[in-house]
């Protein structure tokens, strides 16, 4: 059954003639007499009684037409709520994000999204960035904001920016007066440092490990802001954090260059198997948009 025979079988309901209703909806009247034959042969009865020239809805006609009208209207409904979602005024928007941008590079953008799309309702997860792709690739999140390249399969990864990992320490620090500091330099330097659930301090430990570099590691903890203010607390302590977060660790504390410089790669992430919502989308180009204008400044 079809569409537009439901709305044949109302409008003939309430014309009670074919060449009228043919005439309201724009068809032949062969057509609309074909669409209501095969409508009722779909239903196994008949709809209408045939009184003269006219047509009156039979028993099983008046049964039917309250649920053919209810269909309508909820098709309508949806048609309508497809229409919101697509034009942002209505719908959910689930981001994944690593601790570190949750902090520093998301806040703006959502307050912008908010205030532009004040009818999607945002959920942003603080997740790391393995639970980020699991929950990609299982559906439970609409884009997610890690590091480039993705591990999982069926991720499609798109960089955004670089950062570069720098040495924060209390301006008392032994190595707070270098402008910038060689990574064998760390060598045997007590810090405080993420565990190794993070990606950031697995990747810290690559490049030392290569570097044939053996820092002390004293303090292990579940959150770069933790870290920093554990350096502003502790003049024998030092951490390794990325420059965005160290840019926002405010006044009292020496924020040091690492030479050669440790780098890494965040990046948008999105199941590649489905489609992208149009709130995802909007999301990700408010956030290109924004880190643009913050480079530029």
């Amino acid at each position: 059954m079809e569409i537009r025979q439901l709305r044949y079988f109302l409008d003939i309901a309430q014309t009670e003639h074919l060449t009228t209703s043919a005439k309201q909806l724009y068809v032949t009247q062969s057509t609309l007499s074909h669409g209501l034959r095969q409508m009722e042969e779909a239903l196994g009865v008949q709809l209408f009684d045939r009184v003269g020239r006219g047509l009156k809805l039979s028993q099983a006609g008046m049964v039917f037409k309250d649920y053919a009208a209810r269909a309508l209207q909820e098709l309508e409904a949806g048609r309508m709520a497809l229409a919101d979602l697509a034009s942002l005024q209505a719908g959910r928007l689930t981001v994944g994000v690593i601790p570190t941008f949750l902090h520093t590079v998301v806040p703006a953008v959502v307050a912008q999204f908010n205030a532009r799309y004040p009818q999607i309702h945002v959920v942003l997860r603080e997740l790391l960035a393995p639970e980020i792709e699991s929950l990609l690739v299982g559906g439970d999140l609409d884009m997610g904001i890690a590091f480039h390249p993705a591990e999982a399969e069926g991720i499609a990864s798109e960089p955004l920016f670089e950062e570069r990992m720098q040495l924060v320490a209390h301006p008392e620090h032994p190595l707070a007066q270098n402008q910038t500091l060689a990574l064998q330099q760390l060598d045997a330097v007590p810090l405080v440092l993420l565990s190794r659930r993070f990606a950031t301090r697995r990747l810290l430990e690559s490049h030392w490990q290569a570097a044939g570099v053996r820092p002390l590691v004293r303090v292990e903890m579940e959150s770069v802001h933790s870290l920093i203010e554990a350096c502003r607390w502790g003049p024998q302590l030092a951490s390794v954090v990325p420059d965005r977060a160290a840019a926002q660790s405010g006044h009292g504390l020496r924020v040091i260059p690492i030479e050669p410089p440790l780098r890494r790669m965040a990046s948008l992430l999105w199941n590649a198997r489905i489609s992208r919502s149009p709130a995802a989308q909007t999301f990700a180009q408010m956030l290109v948009e924004q880190l643009g204008s913050s480079a530029g400044n």
